[in-house]
């Protein structure tokens, strides 16, 4: 059997346990904040317990998936909260996806409820209908207060109605063995879920917890309540500005729970970066986690303009995924006093590499990979201590059990070097001096913009549904904000009967907005070669263009 390395401390052990042991010696301390609802620790155990004992009702057990068809809320988290105590497998699902993209993630992950927020009720309702005999038992909403009108799926019920049913009955701790599904579209495009045991985030995200406040990672669950509980212990408050969707919005607020902090909800679907600084500043949050400059770049304009910002209480900022300039970190550091920690990472694993800030003097930023992280050439050998080497970035440690169901993949993206089990995602780096690194790009076509994966194969299928479209190719292009937009150049039969706002909104209407190609250039033809090859650099020429003349 293969090794997989680990810390020789390291604790395995079901987050909730610790946030039990929390609410039963610090009841009331705070756990979360959403608006104006503050929940204590203990309300948070009660709530969980409750929400626990109706799934279970429900026919919910050990095993079993659990869809988050939501936004960040207070409610996702308590649901989380009452997964982990089932044993039951948490499975984020993207709240801007459309129902025949949310069907898609039911049919991967087959769970047994869903939670969605009210806004999505039509999506929701969609699925359904798509996934007949198999969709999910439970339809549970989440009231935002920004309903539409329209019917949901049969038989939901509301979030209060599942705080009404018996509570879990609690036979003991929960168990470590339990799984966490992080959805990733990859390099394929098709939707797969990365396998995360509970157990294992303990390890991996020790060192993300305990140091960055001063401590050392605890060896045992005793050790790690009595730092949660101790009034020693600094407080941490941190706002995910990032959506529950991405891995490091979520495990960074479930560190935040194991240390005893807060978790400041946001409670807007979208970024309000106004209100977002007001936010941050009243409850004095410690640690914010944004996404690039896509969320970074409104944030820090936000707090610039704000009459009470030398009240910002921010002592760190996290971003991981994105693109995140040295100009906006800049900004950041000018702001407040706070370092600034750009991880390289992915759903799959990790983190390879980081670049840490606490000033503008650590400006420009530089990548180093971490005590896990490797550079591997075409032979799989280790080149990451051969400055000017190129490879692919590797990590080996605590990591994920695979994708779902797919076992071939699993072998691929994580394959065993030596003995020892790492994840490849498929980066490529050129490596440096001290274990730095230069970033080149990875070796797909995937397009990553304001953090989410958009697969170009499939918003060309979507432009191709339309009876006027006879080509189309879909690509990225740099974007100061959001890291690569999308881009489309298509094919039609009469250029004046179709405009780009035409094709914009036909594909809205079948994909997540986010895959909605923003510069949309409308041609007769693509001119292909015989051989159906596109001259990409006269494409992506032709798109600048379509830019410029929309500008």
């Amino acid at each position: 059997m293969p090794h997989q390395e680990t810390g020789d401390d390291a604790v395995r052990e079901n987050h909730a346990n610790i946030w039990q042991q929390i609410a039963r010696t610090r009841p009331e301390k705070i756990a979360l904040v959403s608006g104006d609802r503050r929940y204590t620790y203990e309300e948070f155990e009660q709530l969980a317990e409750k929400a626990a004992g109706t799934l279970s009702s429900h026919g919910v057990q050990s095993g079993d998936a659990v869809g988050f068809y939501l936004h960040n809320t207070a409610e996702f988290l308590i649901g989380f909260y009452a997964c982990l105590k089932l044993g039951a497998t948490p499975a984020p699902m993207n709240y801007r996806y459309r129902g025949a993209e949310v069907a898609e993630l039911v049919q991967t992950s087959r769970p047994k409820a869903m939670l969605y927020r009210a806004a999505s009720r039509e999506e929701a309702a969609e699925a359904q209908r798509l996934l007949d005999e198999s969709a999910p038992a439970l339809w549970v909403e989440i009231d935002d207060d920004s309903a539409p009108q329209g019917r949901g799926p049969e038989g939901a019920i509301s979030f209060d109605e599942l705080l009404q049913g018996p509570r879990h009955q609690d036979s003991g701790p929960a168990s470590p063995d339990g799984e966490l599904y992080i959805f990733t579209g990859g390099t394929t495009g098709r939707p797969k879920a990365v396998v995360w045991e509970i157990g294992g985030l303990m390890d991996i995200q020790g060192s993300s917890t305990y140091p960055p406040i001063g401590l050392d990672i605890p060896e045992t669950l005793e050790q790690a309540v009595d730092i949660a509980t101790s009034e020693s212990t600094p407080q941490v408050n941190t706002l995910p500005l990032a959506p529950f969707i991405h891995a490091t919005a979520l495990f960074m607020s479930t560190n935040t729970l194991n240390v005893g902090g807060t978790v400041v909800v946001n409670p807007n679907a979208s970024l309000d970066a106004r209100a977002a600084a007001d936010l941050a500043i009243r409850e004095h949050v410690t640690q914010l986690i944004v996404a690039g400059d896509a969320v970074a770049l409104p944030a820090v304009e936000a707090f610039e303009e704000h009459p009470d910002r030398d009240r910002l209480a921010v002592q760190s900022v996290l971003s991981s995924g994105m693109r995140f300039s040295d100009e906006t970190k800049a900004r950041l550091h000018r702001v407040a006093s706070l370092s600034i920690f750009d991880i390289l990472a992915s759903s799959e694993g990790g983190p390879y590499a980081m670049a840490i800030t606490r000033s503008e003097a650590d400006l420009p930023a530089r990548f180093r990979l971490t005590e896990g992280g490797v550079v591997l050439d075409e032979g799989n050998n280790q080149v990451q201590d051969t400055p000017g080497s190129t490879g692919i970035l590797a990590f080996r440690g605590a990591l994920p059990k695979g994708y779902l169901n797919e076992p071939e993949r699993s072998l691929e993206t994580y394959p065993v070097i030596d003995g020892v089990r790492h994840v490849r995602p498929g980066d490529y780096v050129e490596a440096g001096e001290d274990r730095h690194i230069e970033f080149l790009g990875r070796g797909s076509a995937v397009i990553n913009t304001g953090g989410e994966k958009v697969y170009p194969a499939e918003v060309e299928q979507a432009l191709l549904e339309h009876p006027g479209v006879h080509d189309a190719v879909v690509f990225g292009l740099p974007d100061k904000r959001m890291g690569e937009q999308v881009c489309a150049v298509v094919g039609v039969e009469d250029v004046s009967s179709i405009s780009a706002d035409d094709l914009r909104a036909w594909v809205r209407e079948r994909l997540a907005g986010y895959k909605k190609p923003r510069i949309v250039a409308v041609r007769q033809s693509l001119d292909r070669t015989p051989a159906g090859k596109v001259n990409m650099k006269a494409v992506k020429e032709t798109a600048r263009e379509a830019a410029s003349q929309e500008t």
